[in-house]
């Protein structure tokens, strides 16, 4: 709530020094497309990561929601220790998705402690995809507002 506040403010304020609209709107998808950026590479780290990381399988043992955090994630026991899942967890289809006990195929990265179920392997596939184009609108929206 206290972002759209400061975006208004900021809004009302540029149009009281003078600016144009053309000027707001191109201030506004060029602030748009440095979030479309920041996404792409959160994913494209993610996509490393998960690179790096060995095939093996484990089961699932349980979600867990840390203090800091409102996210809730997988856990995974694999190998007698146990891996936090590198995207947060599916709740919408967390019961047909996670069931404890049952091993499935996971991408474990040893050195950052965490590992890629199916579902997150797809949300970076995806994730890429989708910011990538969405950077390339994004950059074809500016350069035709300029």
């Amino acid at each position: 709530m206290e972002i759209l506040i400061g975006i208004a403010v900021i809004f009302i304020l540029m149009l009281c020094l003078g600016a144009g609209i053309e000027l707001i709107v191109t201030v506004a998808l060029g602030f748009l497309g440095l979030f479309i950026l920041f996404m792409a590479v959160i994913f494209l780290y993610a996509f490393i990561v998960m690179l790096k990381s060995e095939k093996t399988k484990g089961s699932f043992t349980r979600s867990f929601t840390e203090e800091k955090s409102r996210i809730p994630f997988a856990y995974y026991m694999i190998e007698e220790s146990e891996y936090r899942n590198m995207f947060p967890l599916e709740v919408i289809f967390q019961k047909k998705i996670y069931k404890e006990g049952k091993e499935v195929k996971l991408l474990l990265n040893r050195k950052k402690k965490c590992c890629f179920d199916n579902n997150a392997v797809i949300c970076c596939i995806l994730g890429i995809a989708v910011s990538l184009f969405l950077l390339v609108e994004m950059l074809i929206l500016i350069i035709g507002n300029i």
